[in-house]
C-alpha cells in the first residue's frame, strides 16, 4: 500500500492539548486517540506520531520550501516549534490525496504552523496549503503533493510525488531545465485531469504547434530505493521525437 506522509510542527505543550485543540478547531469533525486521527463522518483513519522538538526542522523546511518561496519569518516560526505531528495515511488515488490534504488542514487549524510533504520533499506555509483547498479543484493536489523541478548533474529533469496521487512520475531528457519543468507540469496535469490510458511508445505534445515527445518507460528512477520518494507505479520518460 502506498502511504503519504505529512510533517506538521506546532506549539502544543503536550499531546492532551493537541487533542483538545483538534476537536475544538474542527468542531468535532476530527478526533484523535492513541496513534489514530479520525475523520468522523467518513470514518477514515490516519496514523499519527507526536514528536518532541527537532532542531533540524528549520533547515528541512528551508530546503523543501524553495519552490514555494517560504519566508524567513515563517522559517523562524518553524524553528521555534514545540512539537511535531507526523500524519501518515493511505495514498495512491486522487481521493486519498484529497482526504490527506484535508486532514493536514485540520491540524493546521488546530495550531499547526506549516506543512512539509515528506513523500515529495515540498514545504508550505500554513496559508499556502489552506488556499489550495478553498476553493478546491482536483489539479491542486498536484501543487500540494508533487515537486516537478528536480534537476540532475547529467541534465535530466524529473518530478517526485506523483505516487501520492496514484500516478507515474515523469523524467525529461535533452531539453533545457525550464522547458523540461513546463513539459512535466503540462503532462502531469494531462494525466490528472484527462485521465488518459497511456501506452509506451505513444507521443505527447503541449499543443499542435509544439514538438512531439515519445513516451517510454523509465526503468531506472532517480529515487529508486528511497522509501519515501520511489514511485511504485513507475516513471515515464519523455524525449523529443
Amino acid at each position: 500500500m502506498v502511504e503519504s506522509v505529512l510533517c506538521i510542527p506546532g506549539n502544543w505543550k503536550d499531546w492532551e492539548e493537541f487533542i483538545e485543540e483538534l476537536v475544538n478547531a474542527t468542531q468535532g469533525e476530527y478526533i484523535a486517540a492513541g496513534n489514530v486521527l479520525m475523520q468522523v463522518e467518513s470514518n477514515r483513519g490516519f496514523e499519527i506520531d507526536f514528536w518532541e522538538y527537532d532542531d533540524r526542522l528549520r533547515i528541512a523546511f528551508e530546503y523543501a520550501g524553495r519552490v514555494n518561496r517560504v519566508s524567513d519569518s515563517f522559517l523562524q516560526i518553524i524553528g521555534e516549534h514545540h512539537h511535531i505531528v507526523y500524519l501518515i495515511g493511505k495514498g495512491g488515488t486522487l481521493i486519498d490525496a484529497h482526504h490527506m490534504a484535508l486532514a493536514g488542514n485540520a491540524i493546521l487549524k488546530s495550531g499547526g504552523l506549516g506543512v512539509k510533504v515528506e513523500t515529495a520533499g515540498k514545504a508550505f506555509e500554513k496559508e499556502q496549503w489552506s488556499a489550495l483547498l478553498d476553493p478546491f479543484v482536483e489539479s491542486n493536489l498536484y501543487r500540494m503533493f508533487v515537486i516537478d523541478s528536480i534537476g540532475s548533474v547529467d541534465g535530466l529533469t524529473y518530478s517526485c510525488g506523483m505516487h501520492n496521487l496514484g500516478l507515474r512520475d515523469t523524467i525529461v531528457v535533452g531539453e533545457s531545465f525550464q522547458e523540461s519543468v513546463d513539459l512535466i507540469r503540462i503532462f502531469s496535469f494531462y494525466m490528472i485531469i484527462d485521465k488518459p490510458l497511456i501506452s509506451e511508445g505513444q507521443t505527447f505534445s503541449r499543443d499542435l504547434e509544439s514538438p512531439k515527445f515519445r513516451i517510454v518507460n523509465e526503468s531506472s528512477q532517480p529515487n529508486m530505493g528511497i522509501e519515501l520518494f520511489e514511485n511504485p507505479y513507475g516513471m515515464w520518460r519523455l524525449s523529443r521525437v
